[in-house]
């Protein structure tokens, strides 16, 4: 081996070293593994070309708060029974023009405490992946957003004739838990994924 060769190698070693542990710093500080986040709190977003303007709604009835696109509407509910057949469908969803962009709110009846939101999330996740058995998981994990435990997975499943991306996050709203639901194309979640995580941090929950 050449002197040249040697020191690609070391020089190489030691790029590795430093990503993982810029990795481990980064995993330690902010809770999760190195996902971009899009910070949503500006007041235009620019994705894949487009401009898209983004404000701050109040949803199930003003107890919680977060970023979307001004664009997004809420889907109607002919729509709504087409896209979530089942009668257990989310109590409100944002969809965009296409509806091939969607976030979903469901305050459920599952009781909740902030503190126990990890167990909470371990639940979930074991409960999707049984139903789901073919998905491709991303991210697990707890954070603290806005001064409230946020548990979140996402993952990519296999529908009728495209894969979706899924994001699930959730927190506790008046001792029960609140399920949000964020889902696009595949070929949409290169663009999206930072987004729907930059939405997730920008949840407030007022009661």
């Amino acid at each position: 081996m050449s002197l040249m060769e040697y020191m690609d190698e070391k020089i190489i070693e030691l790029m590795n070293e430093k990503q993982e542990e810029l990795a481990r710093i980064f995993k330690e500080n902010n809770g999760y593994e190195g996902t971009v986040r899009q910070d949503v709190q500006t007041d235009f977003i620019e994705i894949n070309d487009e401009i898209i303007p983004f404000e701050e709604k109040s949803v199930l009835k003003d107890k919680v708060k977060l970023r979307l696109p001004e664009t997004f509407i809420v889907m109607p509910p002919e729509i709504a029974s087409l896209k979530y057949p089942s009668e257990r469908r989310p109590n409100l969803i944002y969809t965009n023009e296409s509806a091939s962009i969607n976030i979903a709110f469901n305050h459920t009846q599952s009781p909740l405490h902030d503190t126990n939101m990890e167990a909470f999330k371990k639940s979930m996740v074991q409960v999707i992946k049984k139903t789901q058995p073919l998905a491709r998981w991303f991210e697990e994990g707890v954070r603290n957003v806005n001064g409230r435990n946020i548990g979140f997975c996402d993952f990519l499943a296999p529908a009728l004739d495209v894969n979706i991306y899924n994001l699930l996050f959730f927190a506790e709203l008046e001792g029960r838990a609140l399920l949000c639901t964020f889902n696009c194309t595949e070929e949409e979640m290169k663009d999206w994924k930072p987004v729907a995580m930059g939405i997730m941090d920008s949840v407030k929950i007022v009661r």
